[in-house]
């Protein structure tokens, strides 16, 4: 079987996600889709259960899905894309559907080849780092088509359909009262400021030595603030950009350590669900980190 893997995070499900299975479908004969669970890449709490993200994703097209635990998904895009891609490859994918911006494998490997000659300082932010101005899609593709080679697989472009609503709007519009598809799947507690209390607490109680063994001592200050909203605008500056500062967050409530993440290695594939295909898929690698 020709056998085509997807990198999501379907925070929340949506339209544009039915569009790149329905095309994929067309020309291959099984889809793989790697998901994150209940966090995003970017550290934010997901709408969506990786559960519901399999149920969507399998009734619209999926044949096998499989979960990016935490301490995968809450990384920089250079890395969150490292370990997705580690997963499938043991899946033995062929290509590789992402959608982009510019919709130019060509200018995405430039793009990769740039940023590699650039001397990069580790205290910017990955966006900030890089030569030119990259959408955020765009950037996660770049690495797409750079770990592409590194396991010969075929990178397939999708270009962004501007029709379909963008995921960022559909959050901030379910979380305005209106009514989304798939909101029915929606878990409405998952926003940052119902995990803040908890955060805040953890910050203050903890001391500046213990902090260090995380990432980021310089939030025990920040904490002092009383909504998450606030918090972020003290913690956010021209090196830590709103992103890092959720991950770096994440990574305190989850008590996961600096040195944890510092020799992270993949272990192993895990499944969330399948159909009779991805069944096929599954005892083919037999055998596998699965």
């Amino acid at each position: 079987m020709k056998t085509c893997g997807i990198i999501a995070e379907y925070n929340p499900f949506h339209a544009g996600h039915i569009h790149q299975l329905k095309q994929i479908r067309n020309q291959f004969d099984a889809i793989v889709v790697i998901t994150s669970g209940y966090f995003s890449q970017r550290g934010l709490p997901s709408l969506l259960s990786p559960y519901d993200k399999t149920r969507l994703a399998l009734e619209y097209g999926a044949d096998l899905v499989c979960l990016l635990p935490v301490q995968y998904t809450c990384q920089s895009a250079e890395y969150f894309v490292k370990y997705a891609m580690e997963s499938l490859h043991y899946l033995g994918i062929d290509a590789l559907c992402f959608g982009s911006e510019c919709h130019s494998i060509k200018q995405l490997d430039n793009w990769y080849q740039n940023l590699k000659a650039q001397p990069i300082d580790p205290s910017h932010s990955q966006q900030r780092s890089t030569p030119v101005q990259i959408q955020p899609n765009d950037l996660l593709a770049m690495y797409y088509v750079a770990n592409c080679k590194n396991y010969n697989i075929e990178p397939f472009c999708i270009p962004r359909d501007s029709s379909f609503a963008s995921a960022t709007s559909l959050r901030q519009s379910f979380f305005d009262g209106n009514k989304e598809p798939f909101s029915q799947y929606f878990h409405i507690e998952q926003y940052w400021q119902n995990y803040y209390p908890y955060l805040k607490t953890t910050l203050l109680l903890t001391s500046l030595a213990d902090l260090e063994t995380f990432f980021e001592a310089r939030l025990k200050k920040a904490a002092q603030a009383d909504t998450w909203e606030s918090f972020l605008e003290q913690a956010i500056s021209k090196n830590y950009s709103k992103a890092r500062i959720q991950r770096t967050c994440l990574m305190i409530l989850l008590q996961i350590k600096k040195a944890e993440m510092q020799n992270l290695t993949f272990q192993q594939t895990q499944v969330l669900g399948f159909n009779e295909i991805g069944q096929q898929l599954l005892k083919a690698n037999k055998g596998k980190k699965i």
